[in-house]
């Protein structure tokens, strides 16, 4: 059975090689825990688009959204993810209202003003989300889901490794989002016995309203199982399916990471329920 690793964003100054040795690693670790031994022999691929999405969004102008001047403001996408990210860390309107630097004459993502205090109070509030995180995830996230090109891009990078032989695909963070348009839009897709999200944010109501309709598990795909650590400010709604992602996935929302990194890909496959249902999948 071959295993396909698919990264998240942020990846630029690493490679094909080291990201797949440092998943298999982590990943080894986690069967190791849970007395569940990867096989013998593995095909292992990681497709490596972060060189392609870091070039296109370094490119153009600022998508995010601590770098826009007061007198600018910012695409809506990235000010509604920023927003959604703030409402589910529990920021009140009433606590943007007191942080905000000129008086607001309306709530929400078109209001620029409003997002810049939000995003002041959710990097004081959630460590991970500093500003710069902020920018550059929603820089990211905008590319491929907005612009065309981008997304052709990153899915042709991600198809070719992909092939059309059986995998398990296991996605991270943003690579998530890629694995399902890509399964989803994939004009000959593998069959996918398991596909595994880890950190996902594809919960996230602006993200969903961006993916083609109607939402739901490709057709290619077996099993859908999906792990969370519930401090994950990304893994925004740790728990998919139902009426958060019309699809039926089975959760696992108790992954517990180092806590400096809650978001971190080496937690999250060193977890030992998500190892065991990896190394099962690759075994049967």
């Amino acid at each position: 059975m071959r295993l396909i690793f698919v990264h998240g964003r942020s990846q630029g100054a690493k490679s094909s090689e080291i990201l797949r040795d440092e998943w298999l690693k982590a990943l080894t670790m986690g069967c190791t825990r849970a007395g569940t031994p990867l096989p013998n022999s593995l095909d292992v691929k990681a497709p490596f688009y972060a060189e392609f999405l870091d070039k296109e969004t370094a490119a153009g102008p600022p998508m995010g959204i601590p770098t826009y001047g007061a007198a600018e403001g910012p695409p809506p996408f990235p000010a509604e993810i920023l927003l959604e990210l703030a409402e589910r860390a529990g920021i009140t309107d009433e606590e943007i209202t007191e942080a905000l630097e000129v008086p607001a004459l309306t709530r929400g993502p078109e209001n620029w003003e409003w997002v810049r205090a939000a995003a002041r109070l959710l990097s004081d509030r959630v460590p991970l989300l500093a500003e710069e995180f902020i920018r550059r995830f929603t820089a990211d996230v905008h590319a491929y889901l907005l612009l065309p090109h981008v997304r052709k891009g990153v899915n042709d990078i991600v198809s070719a490794e992909l092939g059309t032989e059986p995998a398990v695909v296991v996605s991270h963070s943003l690579g998530t989002v890629v694995s399902y348009c890509v399964l989803t839009d994939h004009q000959a897709p593998p069959t996918v016995p398991l596909m595994v999200t880890l950190g996902s944010p594809l919960g996230i109501q602006a993200i969903k309203r961006r993916l083609s309709p109607p939402l739901g598990k490709p057709s290619c795909i077996q099993e859908w199982f999906n792990a969370a650590d519930r401090r994950d400010p990304i893994a925004l709604y740790p728990n998919l399916g139902g009426d958060n992602f019309p699809a039926p996935i089975e959760n696992h929302p108790y992954v517990e990471n180092p806590q400096d990194n809650p978001h971190g890909i080496v937690g999250y496959l060193s977890d030992p329920t998500v190892a065991k249902k990896v190394a099962a999948a690759l075994s049967a």
